[in-house]
């Protein structure tokens, strides 16, 4: 339990702690996964694939208003990170609290910057996500999935998103519950996730 509770302090520390020239709160819910219903936060800034310079960063999982007006049609690299908990919503086959089921996502990506103003940015992207799931009495175990980011919407100091994860490798009861995994191929699952940021400028 300690080296539950420093894992996920070091990572809070990491991606709140150090000063940003922008920063916004986020929430994410992922919807649907064959397991526990999950909340989530984090933290992610954007670099200029052509420049190199970070254009922007927020405290959540996606990327969304910058420090200055910028082109249409650039494109970014994005590096983030979140911590989820489970929700405490049941799944068909099994009971959840709350945070009873962690997960820890690591998520590098690309996006697209289609439209800009001076109060609205929409963007769309691309990439993977290594995701390690730990809690209660089940055994830590990680997965991999590829993200889209169909539509990442903002207007002034509210953005809202949709994502998803494609887990080749999706997840099955067995992961969540106490004693050994089965070693098996589990099918292609697609997970939903909706985010919500308040933009806060320095």
């Amino acid at each position: 339990m300690g080296r539950r509770i420093a894992l996920i302090g070091s990572l809070l520390i990491a991606l709140v702690g150090i000063p940003r020239p922008s920063e916004a709160g986020l929430l994410e819910l992922i919807w649907e996964l064959s397991g526990p219903r999950m909340l989530g936060a984090g933290y992610s800034c954007m670099y200029s694939l052509r420049t190199g310079e970070r254009d922007q960063c927020r405290a959540g999982t996606g990327f969304i208003q910058g420090t200055s007006y910028s082109e249409k049609g650039r494109l970014f690299l994005v590096l983030g990170g979140s911590i989820f908990a489970s929700t405490g919503k049941d799944s068909d086959t099994q009971s959840y609290d709350w945070g009873e089921i962690w997960m820890v996502a690591l998520e590098p990506g690309v996006a697209f910057r289609s439209y800009e103003n001076s109060a609205i940015q929409v963007h769309h992207g691309v990439g993977i996500s290594y995701d390690v799931l730990f809690g209660g009495d089940i055994r830590r175990f990680d997965k991999f999935a590829f993200t889209v980011t169909p539509v990442d919407f903002a207007y002034k100091r509210v953005a809202v998103g949709i994502k998803y994860r494609l887990y080749p490798n999706g997840f099955t009861d067995d992961e969540f519950k106490p004693g050994p995994r089965v070693s098996m191929n589990r099918p292609f699952e697609s997970v939903l996730s909706f985010t919500f940021n308040v933009i806060l400028k320095h």
